[in-house]
């Protein structure tokens, strides 16, 4: 679960464009309330702060119910304008009032073609930022992307530690130190300077968030919505590739104990890796994870109780697999992970981006429920 409390970076580039994570503010799931309008029964134009406040009522601004002025025998008997009070949305209301009332339809094409757009460009800004995050380049260097290091341990226990360089969707380093827990032999293996291995949850996520930005900018701001139900699409794929990018971040992939055995990543170390063990590095939620796996390899005697294990993210002692001809079971199992802090930044950029494409989503269909009018 992400955490109501962002990093500070990103706090600070939602702040600065009027926007919030979840959990910093509760999100509207519907449309704003009517403005209020103030009606006052003065001679002239009622303006803040001029009107009767005797005779001034607060009420809730309704399309469908005529306007009324308060009736009292102490004020001019000519009808009120009304005064726009708080926010834009309220001003653009009362609008509406001045140049006469508008119909559901007209309110509603205002909608497609004003509103809609500004929440496009919101989307873009934020899904810009995120595909940024995952390319991190350095300033001055042409494009190129940065290398950072990362340092894997667990807290009580050096059984296993490793310092790895991850430069994009790419390792490009990887130094593990292994303690063997029956002798405390040392054992050490590192990648070969000519190898790299590609991250393929960054990478995947990381085109999600591009497709998604192709779809928006490809309704430019001339671009004229005509329906509801060309909106609702749009939010439909853009949030399939948003949630498409966060489940690969999120949801590692289940690998079976002979597709690790098998995998390109045991042909990457130098010395070479002995033949019982196996590691496995993986993307969850905004940490780097290397698994390291210790086998003994099973006697003809102890076969007859072999069951091999199925896919899984993490494997337990007493799994067993075979590979090549040699039947193996998992005797000691090693997880060490650090946080990536950019990565749980491109988390956070997810969710807000979600949660504005289900709040467009949302005004749509409650507007269009609430004045019966259905252009889809």
């Amino acid at each position: 679960m992400l955490s109501g409390r962002c990093p500070s970076p990103v706090a600070a580039w939602f702040g600065g464009r009027g926007l919030l994570p979840p959990g910093l503010a509760a999100a509207p799931r519907s449309l704003p309330p009517a403005p209020l309008l103030l009606w006052a029964g003065s001679g002239g134009v009622a303006r803040p702060g001029s009107p009767c406040s005797r005779h001034t009522v607060n009420v809730s601004f309704d399309l469908d119910v005529p306007l009324k002025r308060p009736a009292h025998g102490g004020c001019p008997s000519r009808p009120s304008e009304p005064v726009a009070a708080g926010t834009a949305q309220n001003r653009r209301h009362c609008s509406l009032l001045r140049g006469g009332m508008k119909s559901p339809e007209e309110e509603f094409k205002w909608l497609l073609q004003e509103e809609v757009h500004a929440v496009l460009r919101q989307l873009q800004d934020i899904l810009k930022e995120a595909s940024h995050r995952f390319a991190l380049p350095t300033s001055g260097s042409g494009g190129a992307v940065k290398q950072e290091n990362f340092v894997l341990s667990t807290s009580g226990t050096d059984q296993v530690k490793g310092v790895m360089t991850l430069q994009g969707d790419a390792l490009c380093q990887a130094d593990v130190n292994l303690k063997m827990p029956r002798n405390n032999q040392l054992l050490h293996f590192a990648f070969r300077e000519d190898k790299q291995w590609k991250l393929q949850q960054i990478q995947d996520a990381r085109n999600h968030v591009n497709q998604a930005i192709y779809l928006l900018m490809n309704r430019d701001v001339n671009y004229q919505f005509k329906t509801g139900l060309e909106v609702l699409k749009l939010m439909d794929a853009v949030m399939l590739q948003l949630s498409r990018a966060r489940n690969r971040l999120t949801t590692p992939a289940t690998l079976t104990l002979p597709e690790i055995a098998s995998s390109g990543l045991t042909k990457m170390f130098t010395p070479a890796l002995p033949p019982d063990i196996l590691v496995n590095f993986y993307i969850n939620l905004n940490k780097l994870c290397l698994t390291v796996y210790q086998l003994h390899v099973m006697q003809p005697t102890t076969t007859k109780n072999f069951k091999p294990a199925g896919g899984s993210v993490l494997h337990n002692p007493g799994a067993m697999f075979e590979f090549g001809s040699q039947r193996y079971e998992v005797s000691h199992v090693h997880k060490v992970e650090c946080v990536v802090p950019w990565l749980n930044d491109a988390l956070v950029f997810f969710t807000v981006s979600l949660q504005l494409c289900q709040q467009l989503k949302d005004k749509i269909s409650v507007f269009s429920s609430y004045w019966n009018y259905r252009p889809y």
